[in-house]
């Protein structure tokens, strides 16, 4: 549950956690901090280095033509922001291995990509028999920790984590019921990773040391100590021990992550329900300058790009997309910031570069829908499953769960030609 309107993806994530959890004045130290993290770090937190020769198989296999368009049109949309990292010579791409070094890794392209000799019509029904299920963030115990946790006045709790996993369980049954093999992920209120806060003690210790703070109050330190050690756990952590399950065991043909949407509240100490209420779908792309300044981060980038799981990506996420215009009624979402790029004709189809959607290997849809914090969405919610529909306004409507369920099964029904 994010706001998409004001959220800002830096490469470092801590930056919005402490936009949130400690207040406005905090932006200005969270925005310098993120500039030495971009100058002086070479991986993202828990990343690793990368192994460049896995890009081998890739040799000779796409054009220079097909490579730049990719590049230009879904990955990286703004020439300054890859040019110090890829050069484009004859025959070859170039792509720098370590920040601040002259070391390329070459890649022999060919004059006509494989790929080109293929049929690139979108419409093409996708071969997925084994569909990963990924219910967004923790929730249970970790939803307040997260930031995933709200209501009003005395009413129950809208965890994120809870329903995203509530919406996993029932798309699984309706998917094994058409004969596609689903898999949680997630399958209960708790963390997949099993390192807790505790365990990067020594990490955030470090990164207190590399910083100046000596003009904040002691008690302002350890808030930030804390909430660094709880961010390593509950968003980095978890993450890379999904992306470990997924790439290891599960290995899906398609991984679905499941979130909802969440609005910004008109004033902090006076919330209440917003009106707006809207849907989008995400595909990975998009990645911005500073992002690539990361070692990890430029290597995957370049690893999606070169294993094509594009296609897959928004043909599924564009039939969703579809299916959840028509189901709901809600109008698509629209960014409007650099870090989200429009991809394909369809509304509310994006391109960003999250954590999940760049370490999971294999094709990753990220959904996107309603607006928890809005006035219907809000009720739905409380109102918990039922029977049928009810009216919200002049629109009769699934409860929440089922139709968020529904409206995937569509998707995949659509995307699939089954």
């Amino acid at each position: 549950m994010q706001s998409s309107g004001k959220r800002k993806d830096f490469a470092n994530p801590f930056c919005r956690s402490i936009i949130l959890s400690v207040g406005n004045k905090w932006v200005i130290l969270v925005v310098l901090l993120f500039v030495t993290l971009n100058i002086s770090a070479r991986v993202t937190p828990l990343g690793q280095d990368p192994d460049w020769s896995k890009l081998d198989p890739f040799q000779n296999l796409w054009s220079l033509e097909s490579f730049r368009s990719e590049l230009k049109n879904i990955y990286c949309p703004r020439e300054s922001w890859w040019k110090p990292w890829i050069k484009f010579e004859p025959g070859q791409v170039l792509i720098r291995k370590k920040a601040g070094k002259e070391d390329w890794y070459i890649l022999q392209c060919l004059p006509i990509s494989k790929g080109e000799e293929k049929d690139q019509n979108l419409s093409v029904p996708l071969e997925i028999k084994t569909i990963a299920l990924d219910p967004g963030h923790i929730g249970g115990e970790y939803a307040e920790m997260e930031g995933r946790s709200f209501r009003m006045g005395e009413d129950d709790f809208v965890k994120e984590g809870d329903l995203s996993l509530k919406v996993a369980k029932r798309v699984k049954d309706l998917l094994e019921e058409k004969g596609f093999k689903a898999i949680l992920v997630r399958s209960n209120l708790k963390p997949v990773t099993k390192r807790k806060p505790q365990a990067f003690e020594a990490l955030v210790e470090t990164w207190i040391k590399e910083r100046d703070f000596t003009n904040l109050p002691v008690e302002e330190i350890e808030i930030l100590k804390r909430k660094r050690r709880e961010m390593l756990f509950y968003r980095v952590s978890e993450i890379h021990a999904r992306a470990k399950l997924i790439n290891e065991h599960i290995q899906p043909d398609l991984t679905i992550c499941l979130h909802l949407n969440a609005a910004p509240w008109g004033d902090e100490n006076k919330k209440e329900l917003v009106d707006r209420n809207d849907y989008h779908v995400l595909v990975n792309g998009c990645y911005m300058g500073g992002e690539l300044a990361f070692d990890d981060q430029r290597f995957e980038m370049i690893f999606r790009l070169l294993s094509a799981w594009q296609k897959t990506e928004q043909i599924f996420a564009e039939k969703v997309s579809v299916s959840f215009g028509r189901k709901t009624g809600l109008p698509a979402f629209a960014y409007k910031g650099p870090n989200a790029l429009k991809v394909g004709n369809t509304p509310g189809v994006w391109a960003r570069n999250l954590l999940a959607n760049r370490i999971y290997q294999c094709p990753v849809v990220f959904m996107e829908p309603y607006i928890a914090n809005s006035k219907t969405e809000y009720e739905r919610i409380q109102l918990g499953p039922y029977e049928g529909t009810k009216n919200f306004g002049l629109h009769p409507r699934l409860s929440l769960v089922e139709e968020y369920a529904q409206c995937l099964l569509e998707g995949i029904l659509a995307a699939t030609g089954k």
